[in-house]
């Protein structure tokens, strides 16, 4: 998901699915036909699939929405109640299928730089209409303490920073490929999904202030070595509230201590 906030789960029947970014709060969408064509779909004579939203699920509560009177009540009540019951009992995170990765290259070099997008099948990979843009997450929305000395005039936020330095390395002509990776593969893709190689100091500061505030969400990956791993479990102590919020799908704890106090700061700074 770009820019990258978290990792989505979905449980899928043949008629619905039901999807969630942070394995608490479920949005339930079903199945239905005719929908409207995009303006670049070819009219291949396929009947065209979207999804409406017919339920969420917080907590152990079931919000059922209007239904449209051409929906058939009985099919559409029976898809919630099966998925409300499978997200109910099932252990997260589901594990990842999505092995087709597309990156932004190094004008320099050719090398990964960002992860703009990823894919299950060549099917969608085809279907994929992605722009050679990496962006970061907006400061509106992740506050990122700043590394650099105060200036008696405007900096741009890290965020921004750092987004601006990756369109730089891209070049003024970005281009981006498609790569199949797989869970054993080693290689020499950015773990934390955007190098970390930089000449200069100052280019790798603000790089780390972005990591080490995204820690939380980035510890949601699959695949990490353990290295990684513990570096951004370290990192996320200074935001503990959002690893409790997330902590659900981790698919992996190196220190279990660690992440443990952290679940009971969280707590204890929520009922303060």
């Amino acid at each position: 998901m770009l820019p990258y906030t978290s990792q989505v789960q979905i449980a899928e029947t043949p008629e619905a699915r039901a999807l969630s970014l942070d394995g608490r709060n479920w949005e339930i969408q079903y199945l239905i036909t005719g929908g409207p064509r995009r303006s670049d779909h070819p009219d291949d004579g396929k009947p065209v699939y979207q999804y409406v939203r017919i339920a969420s699920v917080i907590g152990a509560n079931v919000l059922r929405r209007p239904l449209h009177p051409l929906l058939d009540a009985g099919s559409v009540n029976t898809a919630i109640d099966d998925l409300f019951a499978c997200v109910s009992e099932t252990r997260l995170p589901f594990q990842g299928l999505d092995k087709y990765e597309y990156w932004l290259l190094d004008a320099s070099d050719g090398e990964p730089l960002a992860l703009l997008n990823s894919c299950i099948s060549n099917e969608e990979v085809a279907a994929c209409r992605v722009r050679p843009v990496w962006l970061a997450i907006p400061a509106a929305q992740l506050d990122i303490p700043d590394p650099r000395k105060r200036q008696d005039h405007y900096v741009p936020p890290v965020n921004y920073s750092l987004q601006k330095l990756v369109e730089q390395r891209a070049g003024q002509y970005p281009r981006a490929a498609w790569f199949e990776r797989t869970a054993t593969e080693a290689d020499d893709f950015p773990p934390c999904l955007v190098t970390e190689n930089w000449e200069r100091e100052d280019h790798y500061q603000l790089c780390q202030s972005y990591i080490r505030r995204m820690a939380p969400r980035l510890l949601m990956l699959q695949g990490l070595p353990r290295v990684e791993r513990r570096r951004l479990e370290l990192s996320a102590r200074e935001n503990a509230v959002e690893v409790d919020w997330f902590f659900t799908l981790y698919p992996e704890i190196v220190d279990k201590k660690l992440m443990q106090a952290l679940r009971v700061e969280a707590k204890l700074r929520q009922t303060a």
